[in-house]
């Protein structure tokens, strides 16, 4: 028996409005998810500044982040002249063509250059911004084309015109003055410096802004993936292709000091651009120093200071270094890997 004409006509009524109701269900799936993945979604931009290649990852609800990533861009390259050892433009040569003589210079130069002699005190003078002249003398500045091993007299020499203690500060008319020869060199922290400014720009275009910027393998975060999620960071091998560990941030920042990037070989040695201040020497004893803090100019810092330290005293790296709001992982010549019991803190999620 076939139902009646009626009862399929209410039936055929049920069937569209449930129907209808699958699709109209169905389309705010659709809906919510093409919002979720427009939220989600990161601009890339990779360039070339601070020495070194760079990487801006950043998105941004509020406004187009190739706005943003390009913006800070524009400002790591000019952060690369500005405090370039070399280039004209660079207020640092300035200073350093001026020898015994009062340099006015605007407000983020002088912080800047008195932030990175206070991280020269606070570590003995193990990071040191004022190893200009050591640099010069074995080719590490520039464009590297004069590379070479200077004879111990010339190091014996060019040490007494070295060291931060040769830097003096006007902080009233906020002028500086090098003396006795020596030459401002900012390489150990412009980039520290770059990277925290890239965070301030983003933030500047929106506070709710997520992502990282990249430069030489130096990172700083600004804000946590999809933001709420760690970026999973991997700890360079200083001597094969790889990782030797994993690191989980959502906020601060990571830099490494390592002998692996900025070197030449003579004789079978390996002579590094990270200089023992108290030597003059490349400092030995260790292949790699990464240091996490909570901004990248306090990172890049001491990952060099970490450096020349580690080879003496590994122990008081990983003691002292955490008092100072750093945590540190150490690559001993040979291999070994030493850390702070901090550092093992960003070792999972």
């Amino acid at each position: 028996m076939w139902p009646s004409d009626s009862n399929d006509h209410r039936l055929t009524r049920r069937n569209i409005i449930i129907f209808s109701s699958l699709l109209l269900g169905s389309l705010a799936i659709l809906l919510t998810l093409l919002l979720i993945r427009t939220k989600d979604q990161y601009y890339e931009l990779r360039d070339f500044a601070l020495g070194t290649s760079v990487r801006i990852v950043v998105s941004s609800q509020k406004i187009n982040p190739r706005t943003i990533a390009e913006a800070i861009l524009e400002d790591m390259k000019r952060i690369t002249y500005k405090f370039s050892f070399t280039d004209e433009r660079s207020v640092v040569k300035r200073i350093n063509d001026h020898p015994d003589e009062w340099v006015e210079v605007d407000e983020e130069t002088y912080s800047l250059i008195k932030a990175a002699c206070a991280f020269a005190e606070l570590t003995d003078g193990a990071f040191d911004p004022a190893l200009g002249r050591l640099l010069e003398l074995w080719g590490f500045t520039g464009n590297y084309e004069n590379l070479r091993v200077p004879s111990p007299e010339e190091i014996e020499e060019a040490l007494k015109h070295t060291g931060y203690k040769n830097v003096l500060f006007d902080d009233k008319n906020m002028r500086v003055m090098v003396k006795n020869g020596a030459k401002i060199d900012l390489g150990g922290i412009a980039k520290g410096y770059a990277l925290d400014r890239a965070r301030q720009i983003a933030l500047s275009f929106d506070e709710n802004a997520t992502g990282f910027v990249e430069a030489g393998g130096d990172i700083r975060v600004i804000g946590p993936k999809f933001g709420k999620y760690p970026w999973v960071i991997g700890v360079k091998n200083p001597r094969e292709d790889g990782v030797i560990d994993y690191i989980y941030l959502k906020s601060g920042a990571v830099a490494t000091s390592g002998d692996y990037e900025r070197y030449f070989v003579v004789d079978g040695v390996r002579y590094h651009h990270i200089l023992d201040p108290s030597t003059g020497y490349p400092a030995r004893g260790v292949w790699s120093v990464t240091v996490i803090a909570e901004d990248a100019t306090t990172a890049d810092a001491l990952s060099t200071a970490g450096f020349v330290m580690a080879g003496k005293d590994w122990r008081k790296v990983t003691l002292d270094f955490p008092n100072m709001g750093a945590h540190p992982l150490i690559v001993l010549e040979g291999g070994a890997i030493e850390k702070s019991e901090t550092f093992k803190l960003f070792e999972r999620e």
